[in-house]
């Protein structure tokens, strides 16, 4: 009987001085994991959202000059006022050559800045609105130390609409976005639903989800068989991206700010657009429960339509302007 208790008794030790061990083992595990999790999910997030926002302004030359030349000789006049987060927001206002108090307010993509508008201010130009172009936050000349993908540029925009309504008192208000501008604008017209500022929305290359768009390009460059270990570093990424930011990957979904928003919006995409996929738009398209036109431009890249066919673009966005109810 006493070898029997003692052989029970060592037993028991040695079971939990095993499990001791294998606990111990796990939560040195967790720790190494969690600290390479961390640390991959702050670099992509720095990548993405800090790092590389804004452009190279050597590439823009030309549009530089024009803005300038605008600037001096045609009335065009610089803007810049702070955004409720703090920073500064700056912006140019291209006044139409025939005096209107229409206004399309223009959105650029990641890595841009209000330069790229001044390829857009003649279409609406010819359609009679003034123009105002804008450097998003952490973008061009404005502040703010990284990029939210839509979450509080959505902010900065109304910000603008405030400024486009006390200078032009009971004019039509549009915007224009491309890429994470238009995904900006898409956002955005959730917000405008409580006051319907904005008359219509142009969104030409939006993407519909950050998570999804996020997963299949990383997906897309290193071909793994599951999105497991991708989902698991993006999970890790938003992490760094509320810690530092304030904003979470999955909170970045334009398909769920349509849903609810009403303001005519002219959906444009290119359908060789490797960035972010023409489904994507097809989503948005399908999900928006006001009124709404698509069109897809063939064979063209991300944010190439204005480029490849210019009269194309331009005829239908005339054509939805024309249209609105």
């Amino acid at each position: 009987m006493h070898k029997d208790y003692e052989t029970r008794t060592l037993k028991q030790k040695i079971w939990l001085q095993t499990t001791g061990v294998f606990l111990a083992i796990l939560f040195v595990l967790s720790i190494i994991i969690n600290a390479a999790g961390l640390i991959a999910g702050n670099a992509f997030y720095k990548e993405f959202c800090v790092w590389h926002t804004r452009f190279d302004a050597r590439r823009f030359n030309s549009l530089q000059e024009t803005l300038d030349e605008g600037i001096k000789n045609k009335n065009w006049q610089n803007i810049s006022f702070k955004s409720r987060q703090g920073y500064i927001l700056q912006g140019t206002y291209l006044p139409n050559p025939k005096p209107t108090n229409n206004t399309v307010v223009f959105v650029h993509g990641i890595a841009s800045s209000r330069l790229m508008g001044v390829w857009y201010a003649p279409i609406y130009w010819s359609a009679g609105y003034n123009v105002l172009v804008y450097d998003s936050r952490a973008s061009g000349a404005s502040g703010g130390e990284s990029v939210t993908w839509g979450i509080y540029e959505r902010y900065d925009l109304d910000q603008w609409i405030d400024w486009v309504e006390q200078h032009n008192p009971g004019g039509i208000i549009g915007v224009h976005g491309v890429s994470m501008g238009a995904a900006t604008a898409l956002m955005h017209a959730e917000i405008n639903e409580s006051t319907h500022r904005v008359k219509f929305y142009v969104a030409d290359s939006a993407y519909s989800d950050l998570t999804e768009l996020f997963t299949q390009q990383i997906n897309n460059a290193v071909n793994l068989h599951s999105t497991f270990w991708i989902r698991l570093l993006l999970w890790y990424s938003s992490l760094a991206a509320n810690w530092q930011s304030g904003f979470r990957f999955q909170d970045v979904s334009p398909v769920q700010s349509v849903k609810t928003a009403t303001t005519p919006t002219l959906f444009l995409h290119g359908e060789a657009d490797a960035l972010v996929p023409q489904v994507m738009c097809e989503q948005l398209y399908a999900a928006s429960s006001g009124y709404k036109k698509m069109y897809v431009f063939p064979k063209d890249a991300h944010a190439m339509a204005i480029f490849n066919h210019k009269q194309e673009y331009q005829q239908q966005i005339i054509n939805f302007i024309s249209a609105l109810p």
